[in-house]
């Protein structure tokens, strides 16, 4: 039975890529192979931008399904390193505020730090590939968000 439902931030409710690409003119894909990332990262940051994504398009199709269950439902969002956890995590957190986002937030600094979260009743919705290989080798049930009519569907088959 499953007891607690993890939602990761960016690319499943927060639209990182977008508001990147407005930003700087480059998807952060065309950056991250070379030393621009890291320039562009740090004034992403520096200019509070966590806080200043728009919500992906279907966020709110998948918040209001997962209301309407009676399970735990808490985020679970990365801020990159420890170094840089102290600038992103106030970020995420006021942008769950201005979007009325009230689940325990849990921000761990780097990706690969979720799966200690993982339980043989947690689900975790992410769209990062490794995220979902972690947790599902730790017990957890990993779902890949690809869009939320899919993401709900999945939901379905444990809930």
């Amino acid at each position: 039975m499953i007891d607690t439902i993890f939602i990761d931030m960016d690319g499943v409710l927060a639209n990182f890529d977008k508001r990147f690409k407005d930003k700087f003119g480059k998807a952060p894909t065309e950056t991250r192979s070379n030393k621009d990332f890291g320039f562009y990262f740090t004034r992403f940051i520096e200019d509070g931008e966590f806080s200043n994504l728009e919500p992906m398009t279907d966020a709110r199709l998948l918040l209001d399904w997962l209301d309407k269950t009676k399970i735990n439902k808490e985020i679970l969002s990365s801020t990159a390193r420890p170094e840089r956890h102290g600038l992103i995590a106030p970020q995420k957190q006021l942008w769950l505020i201005k979007h009325k986002i009230y689940y325990k937030a849990n921000f761990v600094p780097g990706k690969s730090l979720k799966y200690k979260f993982a339980t043989k009743n947690s689900i975790i919705i992410d769209d990062t590939n490794s995220v979902i290989d972690d947790w599902n080798k730790a017990g957890g049930i990993g779902i890949l968000h690809k869009d939320t009519i899919s993401t709900i569907k999945k939901l379905e088959m444990y809930i």
